[in-house]
C-alpha cells in the first residue's frame, strides 16, 4: 500500500476545501441525525500513476468528523502488455484516505484480459477526517507507460451530526467615524492618520476613513486568515525598534452576519511587525504577539510589550531593527473558523510608545551601492498544460507564464563568456510566484536582501534566481485558483521542457546539472523531492526542503530513486532541509527523513538540516531556510550545522 505521495498547503491544508467542485446539496438530517453529500468528478483521461498519489479530492469541509465513504467509478488501463499480471501483485489501483493507516476505500487488480471500463465500488465507514484529508488514488507497482482512464466518478460522504447553533446577528453600528485627526498613529509626539501598505495587505473593503482609522474586511483562509497591513510613517521612513518599549492598538471589531461559524472561538489577531525588507503581512516579518477580544465583537485597547529579545529576532532575520510598518492579521488557526468565515476591523489608533532618551530613528541603509545590488525583472515564458496528454494538447492549452528573475549585481547580457548558475524557487499550495515577495518595486523583498548582502560579503557565489508558480496546468494563476494538485505533480514537464530551456536561451547560464538547483516550501518543498530528485535528478543537484510535504516514507523514496535506472551514479551536490519543531503539519516526517538523507551516502555527497525552535508552518522558517541553503548551494562541502 502506498502513502500520499504530497499534498500540503501554504499555512494550513484546509485550503483543499476550495477543490471541490460539482457537488450537490445536504442530504437528510439537518439540524441532527445524518448527513450526506454526494460528490461527483469530471473525468480524467490518461493519467500516468507514479507509484504514488496522482488524482485527490479534498475532505476537509468534513474534518472534525468521523465519515463513512462510498466509492464508485470506471477504470481502464491502456498499454495493459507492459503490465507483468500475475500472482498477487496485479496492477492494483486503489483509492485511499490520507488519514492514519492509509485505509483503502475501494481497489481493483487488474487483469490482462480487461481491456475495457470496468465499474470499481467500494465503501469504509469510522473514518475520522483531518486537515488536510484528502481521498486519493494509488498504485502499488512503478510499471513505465500505463494510462489510466477514470469517467463516472462519485462518491458518498456521510456522517452524524449535531444540530448546528443558530446563526448570530452581528452589529454594524459600531464602526464609527470620529473627529478628523482623533484617529490615527501616534509617533514620539506626533500623530498621522493610518497609511495603508496596500500591496502588503490581505484583505478586502480596505477603507480610509475621514478621521484617521482604517477598515476592512479580513476572510479565514486555511490559518491564513488575511489582515491589513500599515507603515509606521506616513513618508515611508523606518523606525528602529530598539528604540521603542511596546506598542498600543484600539481597535473595533465583529464577525460579519451569515459569514461566521457559531461555533467559532471569539475573534483572534496578530500584530505582525514588518521590517525594512518586509513586502507585507505575508512576506518578511516577526509576529510580536497573538491575542484575542474580551468579547464576541466591540472595542478594545490592547498594550502590546516589544522585548529585548524580540528585537534581536528582528535584527536577525533582517540583519539590523529598522521596521518598515506593522500588520494586523485575523488568527483564524486552529480556531473553529471554516474557509470563508468574515471578520469586520477598524484599526482606531496605535501608539508606539519610546524608550526614555531613546535615541533619534534612522533610515536603514544596508551599506551597499546600487552597483552592488542586484536587479528583478519579469519574465513570461511560453509553457502549457502538462495535465493534458501530449497528443491531446490545443491551442487552449498553451499560454505565457509570469516569473519573476533576480540577476547578480554586475550581470551584463552582452557578457557571454561570464555565466551564473540558476536557482529555481517553488511556493506551497494556494500561492503563486509573488508569494517569496520578490519584486521588482521597493527594495525588493527580503530574499533579495540575503542574496545582495551575501553575494557583496562573499559568502554567497553569484547565481540567477528564478520564482514561479509550481502548478503546470491552466489553473496556474490568472485563469485560475492556482490550487490543482494534479497541476503541482505534473510540473516536472514544464520544468524539464519549458523553464529551464527558457532560462538559458534568455540568460547567461552556465552549463551542467551542478549549476542547477531547486527548492520550495510546503507544498513547493514536496516537489523539490518528488520532482526535482524523483524525475529531474538527471537536470539538477542541488535541492531544499523548507517545511516539505512529504507523505511517502523516506525508505520508499529512496528506493525509487536508486531504482531509476537513468539516475545512476548521478549525486545530489547539496541537500539541505529544515522544519520548525512547532509545525503540526509536517513536523511528524521531518525527523526519519532527515536521519534517512543522512545515511543516504551512496547518493547525497552534502548535506545539511536544521529545527527551527518554535517554529512552525510559516515564513519565519522558510525564509530563515532560504537564508541558510544560499550559503551553501554551487559550493562543495560548506557545514553550517552538522559538522
Amino acid at each position: 500500500m502506498k502513502k500520499l505521495k504530497f499534498v500540503s498547503a501554504l499555512a494550513a491544508l484546509s485550503m483543499f476545501a476550495s477543490l471541490v467542485v460539482g457537488c450537490g446539496g445536504m442530504g437528510p438530517g439537518a439540524g441532527g441525525g445524518n448527513n450526506e453529500k454526494q460528490i461527483t468528478q469530471p473525468d480524467s483521461e490518461g493519467l500516468s500513476p507514479s507509484g504514488w498519489a496522482y488524482v485527490t479530492y479534498p475532505l476537509n469541509e468534513f474534518a472534525g468528523k468521523t465519515v463513512k465513504i462510498d466509492f464508485s467509478c470506471k477504470m481502464k488501463l491502456e498499454n495493459p502488455d507492459k503490465v507483468t499480471f500475475g500472482g498477487d501483485a496485479g496492477y492494483k489501483l486503489m483509492w485511499q484516505v490520507n488519514s492514519d493507516g492509509y485505509p483503502v476505500v475501494a481497489e481493483h487488480v487488474f487483469t490482462a484480459e480487461e481491456t475495457d471500463y470496468v465499474t470499481v465500488t467500494g465503501s469504509k465507514e469510522g473514518l475520522a477526517i483531518a486537515s488536510g484529508n484528502v481521498l486519493y488514488l494509488s498504485t502499488n507497482n512503478e510499471t513505465p507507460n500505463i494510462k489510466v482512464y477514470i469517467k463516472d466518478i462519485s462518491y458518498k460522504v456521510s456522517y452524524a451530526s449535531e444540530k448546528e447553533p443558530e446563526a448570530k446577528q452581528y452589529p454594524t453600528d459600531i464602526f464609527t467615524v470620529g473627529e478628523a485627526g482623533s484617529c490615527g498613529i501616534s509617533l514620539r509626539g506626533t500623530k498621522e492618520p493610518l497609511t495603508v501598505f496596500t500591496e502588503g495587505s490581505a484583505a478586502s473593503d480596505i477603507k480610509a476613513n475621514a478621521d484617521g482609522s482604517v477598515t476592512w474586511i479580513a476572510t479565514a483562509a486555511g490559518g491564513g486568515g488575511g489582515g491589513a497591513a500599515f507603515y509606521v510613517k506616513a513618508n515611508k521612513e523606518e523606525i528602529n525598534l530598539s528604540n521603542y518599549e511596546s506598542v498600543e492598538v484600539e481597535l473595533t471589531y465583529s464577525p460579519v452576519t451569515g459569514a461566521w461559524d457559531p461555533k467559532a472561538q471569539k475573534p483572534g489577531f496578530c500584530l505582525r511587525v514588518l521590517p525594512w525588507d518586509s513586502t507585507g503581512m505575508f512576506g518578511g516579518y516577526e509576529d510580536l504577539e497573538y491575542f484575542e477580544g474580551s468579547e464576541e465583537y466591540g472595542t478594545f485597547k490592547k498594550t502590546l510589550n516589544i522585548s529585548e529579545d524580540f528585537v534581536n529576532k528582528i535584527k536577525k532575520s533582517s540583519d539590523s531593527d529598522s521596521v518598515l510598518g506593522f500588520a494586523i492579521k485575523f488568527n483564524d488557526y486552529n480556531r473553529g473558523n471554516k474557509d470563508g468565515d468574515k471578520l469586520k476591523v477598524q484599526l482606531k489608533n496605535v501608539t508606539f510608545k519610546a524608550k526614555a532618551n531613546a535615541a533619534a530613528d534612522k533610515p536603514y541603509d544596508d551599506g551597499l551601492t546600487a552597483a552592488e545590488r542586484g536587479t528583478v525583472v519579469e519574465i513570461n515564458y511560453p509553457t502549457r498544460d502538462y495535465t493534458v496528454a501530449a497528443d491531446k494538447v490545443t491551442d487552449a492549452d498553451k499560454y505565457n507564464k509570469h516569473g519573476w528573475v533576480y540577476l547578480p549585481a554586475g550581470y551584463n547580457a552582452n557578457d557571454k563568456d561570464t555565466k551564473y548558475p540558476v536557482f529555481v524557487l517553488l511556493h506551497g499550495f494556494g500561492q503563486n510566484e509573488n508569494t517569496w515577495g520578490l519584486s521588482n518595486k521597493g527594495r525588493g523583498g527580503r530574499i533579495k536582501g540575503y542574496m545582495d548582502k551575501g553575494m557583496k560579503s562573499g559568502k554567497v557565489e553569484k547565481f540567477i534566481l528564478v520564482c514561479v508558480t509550481g502548478v503546470a496546468s491552466k489553473n496556474w494563476g490568472p485563469n485560475g485558483a492556482g490550487n490543482d494538485t494534479n497541476g503541482f505533480n505534473a510540473f516536472g514537464g514544464e520544468l524539464r521542457n519549458d523553464l529551464l530551456p527558457y532560462m538559458r536561451k534568455n540568460y547567461n547560464i552556465k552549463d551542467g546539472r551542478d549549476n542547477v538547483a531547486i527548492a520550495g516550501l510546503s507544498m513547493g518543498g514536496g516537489q523539490t523531492f518528488n520532482i526535482g530528485i524523483g524525475e529531474c535528478l538527471d537536470l539538477i543537484s542541488n535541492f531544499a526542503g523548507f517545511s516539505g510535504a512529504l507523505f511517502s516514507t523516506a525508505e520508499e523514496f529512496t528506493t525509487k530513486v536508486d531504482g531509476n535506472a537513468n539516475f545512476k551514479d548521478l549525486k545530489i551536490h547539496n541537500l539541505y532541509m529544515i522544519c520548525g519543531d512547532a509545525d503540526s503539519l509536517v513536523y511528524g516526517t521531518f525527523p526519519s527523513y532527515v536521519e534517512a538523507m543522512k545515511k543516504w551516502t551512496s547518493r547525497v555527497e552534502n548535506f545539511e538540516s536544521y529545527v527551527y525552535k518554535g517554529g512552525t508552518h510559516d515564513f519565519p522558517v522558510w525564509y530563515y531556510g532560504f537564508n541558510d541553503f544560499i550559503q551553501m548551494v554551487f559550493k562543495t562541502g560548506v557545514q553550517l550545522y552538522n559538522d
